[in-house]
């Protein structure tokens, strides 16, 4: 009886074994290489989130700071900080204006003509 029983005994195949084992592992590993990257994405989504954050707030920055210089060159607010006195305007004197050309100087009816031609008008 005793040898009954051995031949009743169900054989463990090796390389079956090993190649379901070795599917499991690489399914395994395939899963949570996965999972892996997922979580880069995430974070790299989070990332380019903060970045673009930051691009419109500098960009609302700049138009309002592009704003405040076209009020504060405008004509009007110039005028009013000559008024105040914070800005002293003195007229530009003769001698320190350096010219390429002489001077042009006017014609005898006193009108200077710079841009005007008389003999091409006849």
């Amino acid at each position: 009886m005793n040898t009954n029983r051995r031949k009743q005994v169900n054989p463990v195949h090796l390389s079956s074994l090993l190649r379901w084992l070795l599917v499991a592992l690489f399914m395994g590993a395939s899963g949570l290489f996965f999972v892996y990257m997922k979580n880069q994405q995430f974070a790299l989504a989070e990332e380019i989130r903060q970045v673009e954050r930051r691009i419109s707030n500098v960009r609302s920055q700049n138009e309002t700071l592009l704003a405040r210089v076209t009020e504060l060159s405008s004509r009007r607010a110039l005028q009013q900080r000559i008024a105040e006195g914070f800005i002293s305007m003195k007229p530009i004197q003769d001698n320190v204006i350096a010219r390429l050309t002489p001077p042009a100087q006017a014609a005898q009816d006193g009108v200077l003509r710079t841009a005007f031609n008389e003999r091409s008008r006849q």
